[in-house]
């Protein structure tokens, strides 16, 4: 999974108790990745293999990495749904309208390195389990 850094992408989490919010001091968001699994229907008959789309996409894991203010609400937020093992509904928001909306649940929270250059700044890792995407691009640009 290619990392990038784009001020511009917004990840938003909705935990049920203040409705969208932004997580602030992203760093690190990659794209997100929709793979469609596939199923082999090779037959005798067959002179290579053969497949079909199976209709079901697998959205995988996503890992995005922020500098951690745990006196931030979202922060914290994410830190309580790690905990607690919930599920909350999440929306990226990429800087040209393409914007997906999905439950997760956070599976890690990786403490990185220390910078020696700027001691003061923690970077978390944060891994999400991804399920139930949609697209809600037209629905943002009001198409």
């Amino acid at each position: 999974m290619g990392y990038t850094i784009n001020r511009k992408t917004k990840l938003q989490l909705n935990d049920g108790s203040s409705g969208w919010q932004n997580v602030p001091r992203l760093r690190n968001v990659p794209g997100l990745q929709m793979e469609e699994e596939k199923i082999e229907v090779t037959h005798h008959g067959s002179n290579n293999r053969e497949y079909v789309p199976s209709g079901l996409s697998d959205p995988g894991d996503y890992e995005f990495e922020m500098e951690t203010d745990r006196t931030n609400a979202v922060h914290q937020s994410i830190f309580t749904l790690w905990k607690n093992k919930t599920e909350a509904s999440w929306r990226l928001i990429y800087p040209d309208g393409l914007a997906y909306e999905f439950t997760a649940s956070v599976l890690k929270i990786t403490r990185g390195d220390a910078d020696p250059q700027s001691p003061d700044v923690i970077i978390d890792t944060v891994g999400l389990a991804i399920q139930d995407v949609e697209d809600i691009s037209d629905t943002l640009l009001n198409v």
